[in-house]
């Protein structure tokens, strides 16, 4: 549990140096861009070569993106029901529906469930939230922000994403054995990127939001922590699927939201002080609704 004790530490740090008022007024942006640009492309390079791809991996890989597809379609169901503004729907467009299933996934699925259930929960976060992260993200964030609005922009937006770039040159060069000094720089930048994104999200972390905010943060937090969850385990009970595999699918979903998603949406303008309180509080309120739903299994 000690990357969770990390988390925690290193929100409060940036929620410190926020009262404290010892950073500069863009410093959150500066270290969202640092992530985006350098730390997560080396956790790319990090990760992907340890993927392991057979028949067994078929249901975290298609839960991953049946869940996603599901949980977009209800929150732009509930935004237009609702009447949110462009920016509040993208901004949970991105943090609802993508899922903090490595930082957060990892340590708890390995505290909760047995060693066998560790390679599915990496399948679901790797060939899941990750691609859409690189994906998905990039098109609802330049779409909703207004940076980027045709096609052909929207594609250069996704193609020169350096994140994607280095997805692609991951999995094009799978099957190469990288050699030990770059194994050992990416792993050790990528081992950055939690403790400068959670500093980021406390510098940028507000306790009181607006009045007009409050419907958003609530509806967004328990369709992530409760509802989404609550859908996947009665469709995997119905289904009768009682696996090891099952198991890991299940408890990713119950994760909070991605850190990542949250920079890429704070990056865009959209709905910032929404963004990090959403992935502030999800993250401390799933340290206990993630446990109570592994009880369930």
């Amino acid at each position: 549990m000690s990357h969770l004790l990390l988390i925690v530490v290193c929100l409060g740090i940036g929620l410190l140096l926020q009262r404290a008022k010892r950073m500069p007024a863009e410093a959150g942006t500066a270290l969202n861009i640092y992530v985006l640009y350098v730390a997560l492309p080396a956790m790319i390079l990090t990760e992907i070569p340890k993927l392991t791809l057979d028949h067994r991996a078929l249901l975290p890989v298609i839960s991953t993106w049946v869940v996603m597809t599901f949980t977009a379609l209800l929150v732009w169901v509930t935004a237009r029901w609702l009447r949110w503004s462009r920016s509040v729907t993208g901004a949970l467009m991105l943090i609802i529906v993508l899922g903090n299933t490595s930082f957060v996934g990892i340590p708890l699925i390995q505290a909760l469930l047995p060693p066998e259930a560790l390679p599915y929960a990496l399948l679901y976060d790797q060939v899941g939230t990750v691609i859409a992260l690189n994906t998905y993200a990039v098109v609802v964030a330049a779409w909703y922000s207004g940076r980027n609005t045709s096609a052909k922009q929207v594609g250069k937006t996704i193609v020169t994403f350096p994140p994607l770039v280095v997805l692609a040159i991951a999995f094009l060069t799978f099957p190469l054995d990288y050699p030990e000094w770059l194994r050992f720089t990416t792993a050790r930048i990528s081992e950055s990127l939690v403790p400068v994104v959670m500093v980021a999200v406390g510098l940028q972390w507000q306790l009181k939001l607006d009045r007009a905010h409050l419907v958003p943060l609530g509806v967004g937090l328990g369709y992530k922590l409760v509802l989404i969850p609550a859908v996947v385990f009665a469709v995997f009970a119905v289904a009768g699927l009682d696996s090891v595999a099952a198991d890991a699918v299940a408890l990713q979903t119950a994760m909070p939201s991605m850190i990542s998603a949250g920079v890429v949406a704070m990056a865009h303008g959209l709905a910032p002080r929404l963004v990090s309180t959403v992935v502030g509080y999800g993250l401390l309120l799933s340290l206990i609704t993630v446990p109570l739903w592994s009880q369930l299994l």
